[in-house]
């Protein structure tokens, strides 16, 4: 198959969205704003199905990412994510994801208010791996 991001051939993600043709690599995905969920069935999905935060947080002034400390974007996207139990912890996905690596399920949870079940949950549902160990 051919990847619908870089049109190279061997692509062999298949977005889950409802009669999406999408087909990526892997990386390509992870480049150009798909998700794939690590757990369950390992579902991925393309920039147009991807899942998105409900969330209700208000930032202000400017919010600032409570891993690297810089700024982030004015609503939750698929670049900033939220804390859904809190709504007040901001960071970048990048940052968060390296987080989840560090910690492991065992110690990963919100920066800020120390939420760990409904943290989790919501991280792997928007793409964050968290490993076991």
């Amino acid at each position: 198959q051919r990847c619908c991001i870089c049109h190279l051939w061997g692509a062999s993600v298949t977005c889950r969205g409802r009669r999406c043709p999408r087909i990526f690599h892997f990386p390509c995905g992870s480049e150009g704003g798909c998700v794939s969920q690590f757990f369950g069935e390992f579902k991925s999905f393309c920039w147009k199905h991807r899942p998105v935060q409900c969330v209700q947080a208000v930032q202000q002034d400017q919010t600032l990412c409570l891993i690297c400390q810089e700024a982030v974007a004015g609503q939750p996207c698929y670049d900033t994510l939220v804390c859904p139990a809190c709504a007040s912890a901001w960071f970048h996905r990048r940052c968060i994801q390296g987080q989840a690596l560090r910690s492991a399920r065992h110690h990963f949870r919100c920066p800020l208010c120390q939420d760990v079940a409904t943290f989790q949950e919501e991280m792997f549902r928007l793409g964050i791996k968290i490993p076991d160990r």
